[in-house]
């Protein structure tokens, strides 16, 4: 028994890594309360579980608000140009819908790709800022380039959202039940889950540097 409850057991090391994650969720939500600092909230979170996933991290709490005060800026500016891009994307979705015939299907597919593009964006920008040290055009820029290079890790960490999606809103019950997992350590998780793919995709990039 004293081996198992030993601080260097698996053991322990599994139960660490659970406390950290509900940790890091608090703080994540706690620092998504303004609302425009959900950017500078979601690179604190990356930053911290991409050391997380290979063992690096030491005080979570202190490293996560470390890294949120580091990027609050640039953060902060790119997740209010991406909610305003996505905005506009909502806005078009209907515009498209009032148009009939062929422009219907041709804005439509055009909508479709760009969004997919938009998409790619928001899911790799976050964790590169987290990771590397860019101007926010860089960043933009680079998020797309990775994401359409590394289109197998793409296409998983889309699944693997779209279906912690689909189980939230399955039904109200499930719903309700899903909302206490995301508040209790759900967000953290998914970025957990997340960095192991994003570890392998940007050392690749950091062997260069």
């Amino acid at each position: 028994m004293g081996g198992i409850f030993n601080l260097d057991s698996s053991v322990m090391n599994i139960l660490n890594k659970i406390m950290n994650t509900v940790i890091l969720n608090i703080c994540f939500l706690i620092s998504c309360i303004p609302v425009i600092t959900i950017g500078a909230a979601l690179t604190a979170l990356y930053s911290v579980n991409l050391k997380m996933v290979k063992d690096e991290e030491a005080y979570v709490f202190s490293e996560y608000w470390k890294a949120f005060r580091k990027n609050l800026r640039q953060g902060t500016a790119c997740g209010l140009i991406l909610a305003a891009v996505g905005a506009v994307f909502i806005v078009d979705f209907f515009a498209v819908r009032a148009v009939a015939g062929i422009v219907q299907k041709i804005l439509g597919a055009a909508l479709i790709v760009l969004f997919i593009v938009y998409f790619v964006i928001v899911l790799y920008v976050f964790p590169y800022m987290a990771r590397f040290q860019d101007s926010l055009g860089v960043c933009l820029k680079n998020a797309l380039m990775i994401g359409a290079v590394n289109i197998g890790y793409t296409i998983t960490m889309i699944l693997i959202g779209a279906a912690c999606a689909a189980l939230t809103f399955f039904s109200i019950e499930v719903m309700l039940r899903a909302l206490f997992i995301w508040i209790a350590g759900g967000f953290s998780l998914l970025a957990y889950v997340n960095s192991f793919f994003f570890r392998k995709i940007f050392g690749k990039y950091e062997q260069g540097l």
